[in-house]
């Protein structure tokens, strides 16, 4: 394993995380497979692991780069990724995804995590970016501008991007005050899109669900169905679990593979499969953050940026998945089905691996 520089331990982790992955998107695709592939039952399997080996190569090739050259590539990225979301926003409909080539990708994936990378590299470059409105603001046009493009079909991946983005300032040292303005000025925004956009009532039946919180999808709602059947896979999982490829809920639960993988991970291994799962992201972020204490400037702030953004990614979707937050489309770091989440994580993974090689 000497081929094998930075972080062990952080390899180790995402490895074992991306395992667990392999393990849910073989057993919760078999309905796609059913659909699409009726006579390759592994298609998605496969797919599933090359995309990984892929995710993990380009891990590979970054963690061998000097990691201060990727502040401003992630600047480039920022840009690039707007220009794709102003496409799709421009060209109208509900569409969150690109198609090129038979393959589809989220450009909101990347838009939040070269934001939060963005951020990194401006704020260390100049520290009293933070201390004055005048300063703050072309960092918050191009915040604004990121919520604005991704809110208007994706009201929960634009709330989440703010709260991510809110925390790492204050983190990075924006004051409570500014930051309480702040949040009266994107709670005014938030409200007019949740009565105005085109996907408002798909928010407000995902609120009237969630509210409701009853025991049987009686109201015949999208979101009531996905809550009840989420709720049935995780608590009849049981302790131990029903057993690696016996979920009954894969075949009910749109998304399975992605949005619900957690609720197929309990129902096939139990509680202590799903806090198995705890305890590894517990390890991957507890090891980013001891890398982020040793570390000073772009480093620090861009490991700080990481951990926000995976880490709340986790919390909304198992919050989701356990009936704690209303129905929401967020994937599973490491775990769920999508090229567009993986990559970006293993990219993140790469740039910190880079920042351990000077460290460890």
């Amino acid at each position: 394993m000497r081929w094998i520089s930075g972080d062990r331990f952080l390899w180790g982790v995402a490895g074992a995380l991306s395992l667990m992955g392999l393990l849910v998107v073989y057993s919760a695709t078999v309905s796609l497979v059913f659909r699409h592939h009726p006579t390759f039952p592994e298609y998605y399997l496969i797919k599933h692991f090359l995309t990984l080996l892929i995710a993990f190569l380009g891990t590979y090739a970054i963690h061998h780069t000097d990691y201060r050259r990727w502040g401003p590539i992630l600047e480039v990225l920022w840009w690039v990724s707007l220009v794709l979301l102003g496409y799709l926003f421009f060209r109208g409909g509900s569409g969150r995804w690109l198609y090129i080539g038979g393959m589809s990708f989220q450009p909101s994936e990347l838009a939040r995590f070269s934001l939060m990378g963005m951020l990194a590299y401006r704020i260390a470059r100049e520290p009293d970016v933070l201390r004055s409105w005048q300063s703050l603001w072309p960092l918050l046009v191009r915040i604004g501008l990121t919520f604005v493009l991704i809110a208007p079909q994706n009201l929960s991946g634009g709330m989440l991007l703010l709260f991510t983005v809110v925390l790492f300032l204050y983190i990075a040292g924006l004051s409570l005050g500014k930051i309480g303005r702040l949040f009266f000025v994107g709670l005014f925004f938030v409200g007019v899109l949740f009565l105005v956009a085109p996907r408002a009532r798909v928010w407000q039946s995902r609120i009237v669900a969630y509210l409701k919180g009853e025991n049987t999808p009686s109201t015949g709602m999208a979101d009531d169905y996905q809550r009840v059947h989420a709720s049935i896979a995780v608590f009849s999982g049981g302790i131990v679990g029903k057993g690696p490829g016996r979920s009954t809920q894969r075949y009910y639960l749109p998304q399975s593979y992605s949005d619900f993988a957690y609720s197929i991970l309990v129902e096939e291994y139990g509680l202590i499969g799903g806090l198995l799962m705890w305890g590894l992201y517990t390890l991957y972020f507890w090891r980013l953050a001891a890398l982020a204490s040793v570390v000073e400037g772009f480093a620090r702030l861009f490991l700080i940026g990481i951990i926000l953004h995976g880490l709340m990614q986790v919390i909304v979707h198992i919050g989701v998945n356990i009936e704690v937050f209303p129905i929401t489309g967020v994937p599973l770091p490491w775990v769920s089905l999508g090229g567009s989440s993986l990559f970006i994580q293993a990219l993140g993974l790469g740039i910190a691996l880079g920042i351990s090689r000077r460290v460890v």
